[in-house]
């Protein structure tokens, strides 16, 4: 609770940080770059669900349900994205709502760069009402008088416990059938983020890359591997996460590290599995370094479903074909 109240007098005035990143990379591509929205040919809808830090106080809860197509006549893909996470049970919720465009220009026969656009709607709520300060602490009572009533506050109450705000961002991938390169550029246009109306309260604009490989896996059961590599860079704050993702069959193993620019946070094992047109994923984030033992770690369920169209890599739209970017799942 102690810490709670350094971190929501803050919270209350400011809402900034580090943008969520979801441990299982293949099932949450375009929260990180629109530029995958459709990239992958087939229909797919998503649903992700990841609790972060479970031991503690106050823990993330996060909920995702996206879904994304191609657009064969368009030569585009088209993607949503709806994302919600829940902080300090319930004392601080944001939810995300958008949408991808993606278009594809293809660089002779092996080749394709596309090119995404995504736009968000953002609203923030607090639940002011059962936020604790420490002004409001009382040696002998706690935070609540004798009578078990909240200690008053000298901390301003928002006119509103709620805002929105729209954000912008963009992206590039470039890939064939064995490798993919991307760069993606988030909050364009630094939206304003305070429940006081605090115009120099910003979300600051991020940068990241992506990239990963392809080994193995030609027919349908042989062992394929995927060495990944993810990073971003936001205020100053610099995170990358190194993976290897092998499938054999019906099941995937993925082992991987994420990386601040001081130390090593948190190494991540997954287990999955795919049938027909489900793809299940639940992996597990061991929490390292002065937090280790202390967190709970970070636990993440996915639930894909591929509408399976077409077969092949190679799908006709009338003027080029669209070539499909490789995935271990």
């Amino acid at each position: 609770m102690f810490g709670a109240c350094v971190w929501f007098i803050f919270s209350a005035t400011q809402v900034s940080g580090q943008d969520l990143r979801f441990s299982q990379w293949f099932a949450a591509q375009t929260t990180v770059n629109p530029a995958f929205a459709g990239a992958f040919g087939d229909p797919r809808l998503i649903l992700n669900f990841r609790d972060q830090w479970p031991t503690m106080p106050q823990s993330y809860v996060t909920y995702r349900a996206a879904g994304d197509a191609y657009i064969g006549k368009m030569r585009s893909g088209l993607g949503f994205n709806v994302v919600q996470d829940v902080q300090g049970d319930g004392l601080l919720t944001s939810t995300q709502a958008g949408l991808q465009y993606m278009y594809q220009a293809r660089i002779g026969a092996d080749y394709a760069l596309n090119i995404g656009i995504g736009l968000d709607y953002l609203q923030y709520s607090i639940n002011w009402q059962d936020i604790q300060f420490y002004d409001q602490i009382n040696l002998l009572t706690g935070f609540n008088d004798a009578a078990g009533n909240p200690n008053p506050t000298g901390e301003p109450a928002p006119a509103s416990n709620n805002f929105n705000t729209m954000d912008v961002g963009m992206g590039l991938l470039f890939y064939s059938n064995r490798l993919y390169v991307g760069m993606a550029f988030d909050h364009l246009n630094t939206p304003t983020i305070s429940f006081y109306g605090n115009s120099a309260s910003t979300l600051p604009g991020t940068i990241g890359a992506q990239a990963g490989i392809f080994f193995g896996g030609k027919k349908k059961d042989d062992l394929l591997v995927n060495p990944y590599l993810l990073w971003s860079s936001q205020a100053g704050f610099n995170q990358l996460q190194t993976g290897i993702y092998a499938k054999k069959g019906l099941f995937l193993g993925g082992l991987a590290f994420k990386h601040t620019t001081a130390n090593l946070s948190d190494v991540v094992f997954l287990v999955g599995m795919a049938k027909g047109m489900v793809r299940f994923g639940y992996s597990y984030d061991v929490s390292t370094g002065q937090l280790a033992g202390l967190t709970g770690g970070a636990h993440e369920v996915s639930l894909m479903f591929t509408f399976k169209e077409r077969a092949g890599h190679a799908i006709k739209n009338g003027q080029k074909s669209m070539l499909e970017c490789p995935r271990v799942l």
